[in-house]
């Protein structure tokens, strides 16, 4: 049993809107230098010394000669010293100079830290890390990469892909999230009904008249289209001020919406 196994596991069942979300605790960062070690030693192509001075330069230190303490206690040292987002930064840097052969115990350990203590996000098979949804959520947005993945979603798919990129980011950019989320389901819409130039109220206009939708159904999107124009796209009248659990509820919706115009 690897090093967190256990421990992680009594985590597992934490649900992810309960996780740590813009934070990176003392140990964690300890930990994660003693299995970037480890898991290095494994790769004839880098050596301890090569392994430090990756680590403290991506720190935006200067790796010292002959650390004190040695390799390890300089890289822990630096560690502490930076805003939790290096941190992050720093597994993900780490990744690419990994050999393929050891990617996935990498992955593995970075996994079993996270979910120890209750990181609110998880390295995916690309190397970057995703922030954790609910199952059902997950299951929603698979869903949406797979029906926008045709050729002529393409659009669709670029800004859906931008949207999680920016949802992912740490720390978060709930702005950005939100209007490439919208913008894509604005372009799935103008595609499944075949109006390129439109706005997202002409298509609406257009699905009541073609009575496509129930009017409910129509009506919840026509005030979703003016809360999106009043608040995070370009003729937005406020700052944007969207709390964490407003940009969860956008993006959900938004990816709702996608679903229900691709599946009409």
């Amino acid at each position: 049993m690897g090093t967190r196994e256990f421990s992680a596991r009594l985590n597992q069942e934490q649900q992810p809107q309960n996780r740590r979300i813009e934070d990176a605790p003392e140990g964690l960062r300890h930990e994660f230098i003693d299995l970037a070690f480890h898991v290095f030693e494994q790769a004839t192509e880098i050596d301890e010394r090569r392994l430090h001075q990756i680590i403290v330069q991506s720190l935006g230190g200067l790796p010292s000669g002959q650390p004190y303490g040695g390799p390890r206690r300089e890289c822990s040292r630096e560690i502490s010293r930076v805003q939790w987002p290096r941190v992050y930064d720093l597994i993900c840097r780490l990744w690419v100079e990994l050999p393929g052969g050891l990617h996935n115990e990498y992955r593995t350990g970075v996994n079993r830290i996270l979910a120890g203590y209750q990181i609110a996000w998880d390295m995916g098979e690309d190397g970057t890390l995703h922030r954790l949804v609910p199952p059902a959520v997950q299951a929603q947005i698979n869903a949406a990469f797979r029906e926008l993945n045709q050729p002529r979603f393409v659009t669709a798919l670029g800004l859906f892909q931008e949207a999680m990129n920016a949802y992912d980011d740490r720390p978060q950019r709930g702005r950005e999230t939100c209007a490439n989320i919208f913008d894509a389901l604005e372009s799935t819409a103008k595609e499944v009904f075949n109006m390129p130039t439109a706005t997202f109220g002409n298509v609406l206009t257009e699905a009541r008249r073609q009575q496509a939708m129930v009017t409910e159904t129509i009506s919840v999107l026509q005030k979703f289209y003016d809360m999106a124009n009043g608040h995070f796209r370009h003729g937005m009248t406020t700052p944007f001020a969207l709390r964490p659990a407003e940009v969860d509820f956008v993006l959900v919706s938004c990816i709702a919406g996608i679903l229900l115009f691709v599946r009409l």
